[in-house]
């Protein structure tokens, strides 16, 4: 097993994919999931999900090797040729979702298509079979490429940090800004898809909004580190994300084949950090984990967050008894009111009263 997925990454860099407009892209997405919906039907003993058919199928277009099926599973045999053939038979272009690499989004952001199925490929893989895949597809395999970016430079950690930000992470190499949104956007697209809506429909609602850093980091970090859900701390953000990623045998491996590390057997054992470049490989971590860091805005938790809605609606049911009592208190001032009134009436009847019997007293004088 160790032996096969070594080499899972190494392509990624040598990959050509095309760019295309947003709603050419959701069109063939579109067209694409409802073949495969109609394959599914057509065949009741393929077991495989949906999404896993859907994912996996646009991955294969870019990471097709026996180490990607190992980390992401496969599809059957004869699904691409059904694509291919209702393609042909509609005059459709849905094979071509294996395509797509750099997208200009509606919202302006720039996301490449493919990496963005093959991690989603991997997460959803992962879930029966190793969090530690769920790492490498994702953030942990291009923080890896950010450690080969920089290691021809010299310097402390927070020197080749300074490099790393200037010069590489969201700007260009492995780890540029469609595989940053990439690698956010797919555990939150992920997340949301299920088999009564499509991929289309989710990413033209996702797309057509602006998702600021804040709201993706946010979400991506409580879905990935849910030990820091609620942090703010740096320091503790950069200690528990060096330790999943300095932790994960897969991301040795690359780094063993990078020459990061002193590894043997063809780097089925991974080995120790070369000392040279301990620093380097703090650094590229520590630019991740401080972005997430710096955007990570905790969501109130569940428990809190209920305890809120009691206190509101408490807080609303005072304000009716106070709005009630109110009420009641102008009720009785009025009839307090209406009561003086009467007094005077009365008193004034009395002196008209009065007032006839000193008249009818002068008249009898």
């Amino acid at each position: 097993m160790k032996l096969l997925i070594v080499f899972l990454l190494v392509t990624i860099s040598s990959i050509q994919i095309n760019d295309e407009s947003f709603e050419k892209v959701m069109t063939d997405l579109e067209n694409l999931e409802s073949y495969i919906r109609e394959y599914r039907g057509e065949n009741k003993n393929i077991y495989s999900p949906l999404t896993h058919l859907i994912v996996c199928y646009i991955r294969l277009g870019g990471y097709s090797t026996q180490e990607w099926a190992i980390a992401a599973g496969s599809i059957p045999e004869d699904l691409e040729p059904f694509i291919k053939a209702k393609d042909e038979e509609r005059g459709t272009t849905a094979q071509a979702t294996r395509t797509y690499r750099n997208m200009v989004m509606p919202n302006g952001d720039t996301v490449d298509f493919v990496h963005m199925f093959a991690t989603m490929n991997g997460l959803e893989y992962s879930r029966s079979y190793s969090s530690l895949i769920a790492h490498l597809v994702g953030w942990g395999g291009d923080d890896e490429q950010l450690i080969e970016d920089i290691m021809d430079q010299e310097g402390d950690i927070e020197s080749l940090m300074e490099y790393a930000k200037n010069n590489f992470f969201r700007k260009k190499g492995e780890f540029d800004e469609g595989d940053l949104i990439a690698d956010l956007d797919a555990p939150i697209l992920l997340d949301k898809k299920t088999d009564d809506n499509t991929f289309a429909d989710l990413m033209r609602v996702y797309y057509n909004k602006v998702q600021s850093d804040e709201v993706r980091v946010t979400q991506f970090v409580e879905f990935t580190f849910p030990s820091l859900i609620g942090e703010s701390d740096k320091e503790k953000f950069r200690k528990e994300i060096y330790n999943v990623y300095n932790k994960n045998y897969y991301i040795n491996v690359l780094e063993c084949k990078a020459g990061i590390r002193n590894g043997s057997n063809s780097c089925i054992d991974p080995g120790k950090l070369v000392e040279k470049y301990k620093p380097h490989q703090k650094a590229a971590v520590y630019v991740v984990s401080d972005f997430f860091c710096e955007n990570y805005k905790p969501s109130i938790p569940p428990e809190e967050e209920e305890e809120e809605k009691e206190k509101e609606k408490e807080k609303e049911e005072e304000k009716e008894k106070e709005d009630e009592k109110e009420k009641e208190d102008e009720k009785e001032k009025e009839k307090e009111k209406e009561k003086e009134k009467e007094k005077e009436k009365e008193k004034e009847k009395e002196k008209e009263k009065e007032k006839e019997k000193e008249k009818e007293k002068e008249e009898e004088k």
